[in-house]
């Protein structure tokens, strides 16, 4: 008996979908722009964790230590067994005991990794917190085990775990912030232009410190051949990375700094990542991509806990639609 069949009559609709082939799997859409009804749904959701968190503060609430979530039905795992296809219900969460889970998402006929989820991490949160179908595939790569945890038991846990409320509302409140940047995008593109043909220069806050510089070269011979063998040096904070629009497809609300030509299946999604500054730390945020982000070897997007990543001083390799990718930058810090 397989892990599915175990617990197949605590979701049955759920083993269903798992019986449909890879290629049945619905595609997903783009929209050239968010709506205000996401916005909505980010925003209502950010306030309920918030309140949940204020009203746990009145409880002894533990911080998240590893331990394994309480109410929970404990599943095995082998090697091969699929937790969750693309497109099906977001009716429960997993937390990975042990064992090692591949994240994977179709790009046309083939199924690009994404990125890895091991023991001691959520698997499938956010697609219950944000009330989405699942936007990538979960298949084990060895044998474990996991606990899996209805949407109102996930809630519980977070309701009593002050850490891991944190995090998602963090999280929730980049993706916020992110929607907001793109529907602003034009506004924000033409502040910039007047602030150049008034100052001539931008302003000091969006430059990288005098004794910083941020050099853009590229990791793999075939994005050399796309943007050229010379470092490409990074004047302006944030600087956004991106897809040449094809023809018929709208481009993207925030144009890129830098826009790179791929063809279908796209790897490299039309607004894909972006070098920004917090809080005196450049790092790189994942804009909503289609196959995610890797940076040093850390995957970051919808589909995993992060969607942002530090950078460090010196070399770092970011690999923008997933591993493999032939967009793999190095992005050097000195």
């Amino acid at each position: 008996m397989t892990m599915l069949s175990r617990w197949k009559d605590r979701w049955p609709h759920t083993h269903n979908h798992l019986a449909v082939r890879w290629n049945d799997a619905p595609k997903e859409r783009r929209s050239g722009a968010p709506s205000c009804a996401s916005i909505f749904s980010v925003g209502f959701t950010s306030a309920f964790i918030i309140q949940n968190l204020r009203l746990s503060c009145h409880c002894n609430a533990r911080p998240n230590s590893g331990e394994p979530p309480d109410m929970a039905q404990s599943i095995q795992f082998k090697s091969g067994d699929l937790l969750f296809r693309r497109g099906d219900a977001s009716d429960c969460v997993f937390w990975i005991r042990h064992g090692e889970i591949e994240v994977l998402r179709e790009n046309g006929d083939n199924a690009i990794l994404i990125g890895h989820v091991r023991g001691g991490e959520w698997l499938g949160e956010m697609g219950v917190i944000e009330g989405r179908s699942r936007s990538a595939t979960a298949r084990a790569v060895s044998d474990g085990a996991a606990e899996v945890l209805t949407p109102q038991e996930f809630l519980d846990r977070v309701s009593r775990d002050a850490s891991l409320a944190r995090g998602l509302i963090q999280r929730l409140s980049i993706r916020l912030r992110t929607i907001e940047d793109k529907i602003a995008g034009d506004l924000l593109l033409s502040t910039r232009e007047a602030e150049l043909a008034e100052n001539g220069a931008p302003s000091s806050e969006a430059l990288p410190n005098d004794n910083e510089r941020i050099l853009l070269t590229a990791g793999s011979d075939s994005l050399r051949s796309r943007i050229g063998p010379s470092a490409i040096q990074v004047g302006q904070l944030p600087f956004v990375v991106g897809r040449l629009p094809i023809n018929g497809e709208a481009s993207p609300p925030r144009s890129p700094d830098l826009s790179i030509d791929d063809q279908p299946p796209f790897r490299l999604s039309r607004d894909h990542f972006m070098i920004s500054r917090s809080q005196g730390r450049l790092l790189v945020s994942d804009l909503g991509s289609t196959l995610g982000t890797v940076v040093n070897g850390q995957p970051i997007g919808h589909d995993f806990m992060r969607d942002t990543a530090l950078l460090n001083h010196g070399e770092n390799r970011v690999v923008a639609g997933g591993w493999g990718s032939a967009f793999e930058f190095i992005v050097s810090i000195g």
